[in-house]
């Protein structure tokens, strides 16, 4: 089903008006017809299903059928602490990131990043594509760039810290609340994992291969998925 962000969403059934940019794509990008059924979505995590109910002055109607459920009641925290990486790389890892669940993300500077400065408008609109494709209701938080220990700083108390180390024994799937630390190209110096087991991170293999920093998002996000968890 075609989903499409709106600011808001009625009580209960009711007719919203999609216009501008969105209305553009649902009728002429995607061209969504008369009846068919679409899902709306709004910024605080609520969605519900409509149909297209009518078009005025290049604007959608569409009529809901029910209350807005959230569609992130039930999520699980996750949160990820991301060495910055160089070129895209950085870009597809929060693309899976927020495929796979992250709550919230904090660009690491590590000693070996290169990438520097904040782009977290670019970062937001990445996240924005892939939560209007993967069908989950809220983006995660993306924090300003900070360094490691600033970044350490930031976990909540008590919450399950996983650090990718290359040799380290492979984690079994959690449920409740976890973090990890994905380290930049040519991993984390000895010292930041240092630094991240004395926070209290336990290290965290992901198998017998070199894996791009991007993928290693990815192996690392699906060893904290327990089966059935979310």
């Amino acid at each position: 089903m075609r989903r499409f962000p709106v600011p808001t969403l009625p009580r209960d059934s009711g007719i919203v008006r999609i216009c501008g940019d969105a209305a553009h794509h649902l009728l002429r990008v995607v061209g969504v017809a008369p009846g068919e059924a679409v899902q709306l979505y709004t910024p605080d995590g609520f969605a519900v299903v409509a149909r297209l109910e009518a078009v005025q002055a290049g604007e959608a109607l569409v009529r809901t059928e029910g209350p807005a459920r959230s569609l992130d009641a039930d999520q699980a925290e996750r949160w990820l602490l991301l060495a910055r990486l160089k070129g895209p790389a950085f870009d597809v890892a929060l693309r899976m990131a927020t495929e796979l669940g992250v709550t919230r993300i904090i660009p690491v500077t590590a000693a070996r990043s290169v990438a520097r400065g904040d782009k977290r408008a670019r970062w937001d609109r990445v996240a924005a594509s892939a939560v209007q494709q993967c069908g989950r209701g809220r983006p995660p938080v993306i924090a300003p760039p900070s360094g490691l220990h600033d970044a350490l700083a930031m976990l909540p108390s008590g919450m399950e810290t996983f650090v990718c180390v290359p040799g380290a024994a492979r984690g079994s799937g959690v449920v409740s609340s976890a973090a990890v630390l994905v380290g930049p190209e040519g991993g984390w110096t000895p010292d930041e994992v240092a630094s991240c087991t004395q926070a209290g991170a336990r290290p965290l293999g992901l198998g017998r291969w070199v894996l791009l920093a991007d993928t290693a998002v990815a192996a690392a996000l699906a060893r904290l998925q327990a089966p059935g968890g979310r």
